[in-house]
């Protein structure tokens, strides 16, 4: 018989590994400045749904593999997801009960000062398509959310 607890842990697991993936993959320089910050939406997502499960601390974790795998500076990433996860955690009962297209507001507001933690971390500058991940983010939110809604449901991750 299947842990049904374990299962679900390898559930968030396998999504967060499936969204590393998706901010991995080359892009041709057009669609590049638009990718969205597939983790962050991941992150996000778990934090809401389960917040006994992802937390501060996973997200940190998360971020620190990130900085690696994306060769910037150590720490920025695991920071900005931990600030990330610790807000959607203080507000996520409220979160819960916006309809989809709130959500998806909120989760541009939270993309967008994840992003400004980013330049001011950074020697980066900032141009024109600053926001452009955030609000491609945005609009993915609601496919976001619908997948790893029907896999939490399906597998039980509670």
């Amino acid at each position: 018989m299947i842990n049904k607890t374990s299962q679900g842990g390898s559930i968030i697991v396998m999504s967060l590994l499936v969204a590393m993936i998706l901010m991995l993959m080359p892009l041709p320089d057009s669609v590049r400045l638009v990718r969205p910050e597939w983790v962050v939406l991941v992150l996000i997502y778990w934090t809401m749904a389960a917040p006994q499960r992802v937390g501060v601390g996973y997200a940190w974790l998360v971020g620190l593999v990130m900085d690696l795998l994306m060769g910037g500076p150590l720490g920025v990433l695991a920071f900005s997801y931990a600030l990330i996860c610790y807000i959607v955690m203080l507000t996520h009962l409220q979160i819960r009960q916006y309809p989809i297209w709130q959500q998806a507001m909120s989760v541009f507001s939270l993309i967008l000062l994840m992003q400004m933690i980013f330049l001011l971390l950074t020697p980066l500058s900032l141009d024109l398509s600053f926001g452009l991940p955030a609000l491609s983010s945005t609009l993915l939110w609601p496919v976001t959310y619908a997948v790893l809604r029907s896999l939490r449901r399906t597998f039980h991750v509670s």
